[in-house]
């Protein structure tokens, strides 16, 4: 069930030895549509050890940081994109569609709050049955300034940019543009269909 404000969200319980771990927010996608592919009926249980998503969950990418001595599991909604090329293809914290620098349309999709340094999605939540959708254009001055604020996610809201919060989302661009899903390089389209399963998982930290 995804997250309802009057409720905890997450439960304490013990890590299993076995669980297996991925290095990165692409790798999690790809190993949790693996293991569902396997078991359709039960929502697989596994970690993540870097990545936006982790950052997000306020865990720590610090070898050093101590181990926790009490782990939670937190069920997650998992995204899906599907582009030109027909395929639906899974994330785990999120997608950009966008040219070089930035320049004329773009779109965000945040399922976590963070791209890096960057707090693009301050309202996201990856068990909300929700997508944080950002899309429009800015002229270059106000891309530099959008970039700055955005380390504090300030940069919304903005008169030049879209938003929305929705299980789903589609669009078309004008011209090709090329998408990023948790990272990862999935070419140009002209077309984008994004969406949330919810409860696709646990992850556990």
């Amino acid at each position: 069930m995804v997250i309802d404000r009057s409720t905890a969200w997450g439960h304490p319980g013990q890590r299993p030895g076995d669980i297996p771990v991925a290095d990165n927010d692409a790798e999690l996608a790809g190993l949790v549509t693996e293991l569902r592919a396997l078991d359709p009926t039960s929502p697989p249980a596994v970690s993540v050890s870097a990545g936006d998503l982790l950052r997000t969950l306020g865990g720590s990418e610090d070898p050093r940081a101590p181990r926790p001595v009490d782990h939670w599991w937190y069920p997650l909604d998992l995204g899906w994109v599907k582009t030109d090329r027909g395929d639906e293809v899974p994330f785990a914290a999120h997608v950009l569609a966008h040219r070089l620098g930035w320049r004329g349309e773009f779109a965000v999709v945040m399922n976590a709050a963070w791209l890096g340094r960057l707090y693009l999605g301050p309202r996201a939540h990856p068990n909300d049955g929700l997508l944080d959708v950002t899309v429009g254009s800015l002229p270059l001055r106000q891309r530099i300034e959008a970039r700055r604020r955005a380390a504090t996610g300030t940069h919304l809201p903005h008169p030049s940019l879209r938003t929305a919060r929705t299980p789903r989302w589609e669009h078309t661009f004008a011209h090709p543009i090329r998408v990023f899903a948790d990272g990862e390089n999935l070419g140009l389209t002209r077309s984008i269909t994004v969406r949330a399963q919810t409860d696709a998982y646990w992850i556990v930290l």
